[in-house]
């Protein structure tokens, strides 16, 4: 069974490991205390065909972790003769989002130099096909934070310059496109709490956020509303005219959790020629009183997987893992290498081998088909 996959978030972990001065090789982490989800070798043992590479940014990264680095540090990531870390304009609490974006782009392009007998960065589903036929992994570039615009609509053709191909609209906090879901107060003392948010219906896309939404398309950059609010989804569905996806969300009628998706909102994203990512999220699959408690197995994603098949079809879904952006424990698919495990059990228990496969890389495959140009 081959895999491809909407989100990770491998790249901002190898440079959070370099800052901290741990040093992986991104060929095989398994040797390492703490290994990764994603490395080359997982990717080739888990029949991967696609992955897409987020450049996630965290718009509030504290300066501090910058501070002092230098050459103590900052030199020994990959892709060394870095510029000076950099705050946020007017605010020199925050490691500027640009910077972040120039920094994980220079690590990715490294290991793609590295790793280019396994693994290549693709722009077009030409490179995906050429990729295909030599037997390597295709590498799509995505950024994880719209707020990295900082105001200047430009910088959407220099991503795509990059080969950045899809890019959330928000993360968790308002930017200058839009605005997030908010997490319920009190969810650290409660974790109850986290299922009893209130959905964002106010406030959506900002008039520069449907500006860049409308430019992205003209790019053939995939607006990604995962994250987003709902009323920053349906925003987008009007601005859009043709696909857009959320990359690592799920169902919220079987967990009601502010990161997941109405029905509505996976009709119209049906509607629109896009795809749903299933997301390994513990918390985003089942509901409990305490986030320990919560578990992905293999029927927990099955269940959400027919949930939005039934709802939107059957060529809306597929995969989305947040792997690297989530912990190992409580999954009973650990790391990519493990994804047959998924694929089997589905496969035991009422879903067909053809849409498996639509979920495991065909319905991805379609849409980048379309859109990858």
């Amino acid at each position: 069974m081959f895999v491809a996959d909407l989100h990770c978030d491998t790249m901002f972990k190898l440079w959070i490991s370099g800052l901290q001065g741990k040093k992986y090789s991104f060929k095989d982490t398994s040797g390492n205390t703490e290994p990764f989800q994603i490395d080359v070798r997982k990717l080739q043992s888990g029949g991967y065909v696609l992955q897409n590479f987020a450049l996630y940014v965290d718009m509030r990264m504290p300066a501090s972790m910058l501070a002092g680095k230098g050459e103590s540090l900052i030199d020994q990531m990959p892709g060394a003769a870095m510029s000076a870390p950099e705050t946020a304009a007017g605010d020199a609490s925050y490691v500027d989002p640009w910077f972040q974006v120039t920094e994980m782009l220079r690590i990715f392009r490294k290991e793609m130099a590295d790793n280019s007998s396994d693994i290549r960065q693709v722009r077009t589903w030409e490179d995906i096909e050429e990729n295909r036929r030599a037997g390597r992994v295709s590498a799509l570039l995505t950024i994880e934070e719209g707020g990295v615009l900082q105001g200047e609509i430009s910088r959407l053709d220099q991503l795509r310059e990059a080969g950045v191909r899809m890019m959330t609209v928000t993360w968790n906090y308002p930017n200058g496109l839009g605005y997030p879901n908010r997490i319920p107060e009190g969810t650290e003392k409660d974790f109850r709490n986290y299922y009893r948010f209130r959905p964002e219906t106010g406030n959506g896309l900002t008039a520069f956020g449907k500006e860049a939404v409308s430019r992205m398309e003209e790019l053939g950059i995939l607006p990604d509303v995962s994250h987003l609010s709902d009323a920053g989804i349906f925003d987008v569905a009007d601005v859009v005219k043709g696909p857009f996806v959320a990359s690592h969300s799920n169902a919220r009628a079987l967990c009601g959790c502010s990161r997941n998706l109405t029905d509505d909102m996976i009709r119209i994203i049906a509607e629109h020629g896009g795809v749903i990512g299933l997301n390994f999220c513990p918390s985003f699959l089942v509901e409990a009183d305490r986030e320990e408690k919560c578990f992905t197995s293999c029927e927990a994603l099955a269940r959400h997987a027919r949930h939005i098949m039934n709802v939107g079809g059957r060529e809306v879904l597929a995969l989305g893992t947040d792997f690297d952006g989530i912990p190992k424990r409580n999954l009973e698919t650990e790391d990519a290498s493990e994804m047959p495990k998924l694929s089997e059990y589905m496969l035991s228990h009422g879903f067909s081998s053809s849409e498996v496969e639509d979920i495991f890389y065909r319905n991805v495959m379609r849409l980048y088909r379309e859109t990858l140009r």
